[in-house]
This record gives structure tokens, C-alpha cells and sequence, in this order.
């Protein structure tokens, strides 16, 4: 395979990213964020030693070439202090995949390089984080928030409510910045990751709390407690999720949903709150989509804040969108 053309668009790339490579406190970003940098189908991430190469089915790869162009990375970002390549194979439409993942993408064997432990820590801003590059599709560190986290953080809310929090990404900087962060998620898994990524950054657990709950349930009951209520509520939620009665998880398809959401979120402000809502589902992605949403779903008129400016490193804007607002 002639790698060349991937060569150069990696060497693009990173000229466009000199001014995040320069921050001596971010280890965890985007090297190559597909079309948006020439090359379709295929995105790398940098998580402190290790990158993450995601390979969609509609790049075209044979897995001879995914070799050889995970081996021009590695040489390439090896001077930034990469010592592996990890690839994961991705589909567009994960419910194909009927939950189950192929073998590389829980190996600990990367295509380039020495295998890198279970866990890694990296940095964003002096906030710190765990990432397991090789356990799953997700690493337990979106970077397409990065300049979100910090600029909800300068913000320094009272108190946060961070739904479907995941392994708890927003409420580090939060709490670090002297916010009282409630975390709501369905999943103890990854509830006990935040309260590692808690112990890394040295917070107070008088700070942060973490409840097993439905989103939507949780808001249903914070609204019937007036002492419930908060200066900022994050949404974030996932594209869809499967219902458990067992657990009492209810069904969660975002373009259907999260209108709903969105005026719960709204009835457990505080007086002068806002909310910050994002979304990674296509539908929801596209420009405009989310705003039109939210003006939609808000049970009062909003005024629209200005958020960071976009990330240097995450080109196809239109993958996910973000939106600050006060009802």
C-alpha cells in the first residue's frame, strides 16, 4: 500500500493542531479526525502513551493497509511521546453490532508498538482522568467536550446535576472549580470510574455525589423536592439505550426523547440556571438541529450563551453539537 497520501494528511493535521500539541497540561486529544482532515472514515486519538485509530466500515480499508497506516502513525507521533497504536473497528450504526465487539477491540495487543496497561491517566487543563485504550469501543473519555468541560468549570456553578454522566468526565473540572456535582447514570460501572477519576483529581466525596438512577426518573422525583435544584444541568445522553425493568431503566432514543429531557431539565433550576445539552446522534447533529430542539422543547422561551470556541482538533462539526442556554 502506498501510504503517502495518509502521511501527508497526517502531517496536516498536526500542523493544524500545533497550538494544542503546545499545551504541556492536555495529553488526551485528537490527531485526525476524519473527512474533516482528508481522510474519510478513519479518526486517531491520543490518550497520554497510547492512540486510539477508529477504522468505519466505510473507509475502505483492507486490513493489510490499517496495519501498515497504523505503522506511519506510530512513527510519526512517536516524537509527541505515542508509544502505541491501537485500532478499533467501528460501524456507523452500532445496533448492528447486537452487542457484541470483535476481538481487536478488547485485545490488549495494539498494531504498533508494546501493549499498554489496563489503565492510563491523562491530563486536560490539570484535570485527570483514567482511559482504558483497549477495553471496549469507549475509552471513558469523550474529547469532543475537552474546551466544554473547562468553560462549564470557569462558569463555577453552585450546584451541578450531570446526567447520564458516564465515568463522570464533566463533573471533574466542576468539582475542582468548587461546584457540588451530583452524577446520575444507570450504570455502577461507570459510576465507580468517577469515583476513581474523584480520587485521582483529590476532591472531596463531600462534594460529589453518584446515584444508580434513571435520568428521567431522577428528575421526576428532584422536581417534587424543592430543595433539589440546581444552577446547571448537563445533558449528554447516549443516541439510544435499551430498557431493563429488572433495574427500572426505561427505554432511551434520543430523537424521540429528548424533548422530554429537556423540559425536566428545565423544571429543576434554580432561579438564573442554565443547561447545557449536547448530543452526538446524527439527526440531533446536523447545524441547527439541537437549537431548533431546545426552542421547541423549552418550557420558556431561552436565551442562548456562548459557548467555547470549537475544539481545534474535532473538524466534523457536524458529528456533535453543543448548546448553553437559560430558560
Amino acid at each position: 500500500m502506498d501510504t503517502a497520501p495518509f502521511a501527508r494528511a497526517l502531517e496536516g493535521a498536526l500542523r493544524r493542531r500545533a497550538s494544542l500539541i503546545a499545551q504541556v497540561d492536555v495529553t488526551a486529544w485528537r490527531v485526525l479526525d476524519g473527512r474533516g482532515d482528508g481522510v474519510p472514515g478513519l479518526s486517531i486519538d491520543r490518550y497520554g502513551p497510547a492512540a486510539v485509530m477508529n477504522v468505519y466500515d466505510d473507509a475502505g480499508l483492507p486490513d493489510e493497509a490499517v496495519t501498515a497506516v497504523a505503522g506511519v502513525a506510530l512513527d510519526r507521533l512517536a516524537p509527541l511521546g505515542v508509544e502505541s497504536v491501537y485500532v478499533k473497528p467501528f460501524v456507523r450504526d452500532r445496533s448492528r453490532l447486537g452487542g457484541a465487539l470483535g476481538d481487536e477491540s478488547t485485545s490488549s495487543a495494539p498494531r504498533a508498538g508494546p501493549p499498554q496497561p489496563e489503565t492510563l491517566v491523562v491530563e486536560e487543563y490539570g484535570t485527570r482522568y483514567e482511559v482504558r485504550p483497549w477495553d471496549g469501543l469507549s475509552t471513558g473519555l469523550f474529547l469532543d467536550h475537552r474546551e466544554h468541560r473547562r468553560a462549564l468549570a470557569l462558569r463555577s456553578p453552585g450546584r451541578v446535576l450531570n446526567l447520564f454522566a458516564y465515568t463522570c468526565a464533566f463533573a471533574m473540572p466542576l468539582a475542582r472549580a468548587g461546584a457540588q456535582v451530583t452524577n446520575v447514570d444507570v450504570s455502577g460501572r461507570y459510576l465507580d470510574w468517577g469515583r476513581r477519576n474523584l480520587a485521582l483529581n483529590a476532591i472531596g466525596a463531600a462534594t460529589v455525589r453518584f446515584l444508580r438512577r434513571d435520568a428521567m426518573e431522577y428528575l421526576a422525583q428532584a422536581a417534587r423536592r424543592d430543595e433539589e435544584r440546581f444552577d446547571l444541568v448537563i445533558l449528554d445522553p447516549p443516541t439510544f439505550a435499551a430498557a431493563n425493568k429488572r433495574r427500572g431503566v426505561t427505554a432511551w432514543r434520543a430523537v424521540d426523547d429528548y424533548p422530554a429531557l429537556i423540559g425536566a431539565a428545565v423544571g429543576v433550576l434554580a432561579p438564573g440556571g442554565v443547561v447545557f445539552a449536547a448530543s452526538n446522534t446524527r439527526e440531533l447533529a446536523r447545524a441547527g438541529a439541537l437549537a431548533d430542539l431546545v426552542d421547541a422543547s423549552s418550557p420558556r422561551p431561552p436565551r442562548w450563551l456562548e459557548l467555547p470556541p470549537w475544539p481545534v482538533d474535532v473538524r466534523e462539526r457536524h458529528r456533535v453539537a453543543a448548546v448553553l442556554f437559560a430558560p
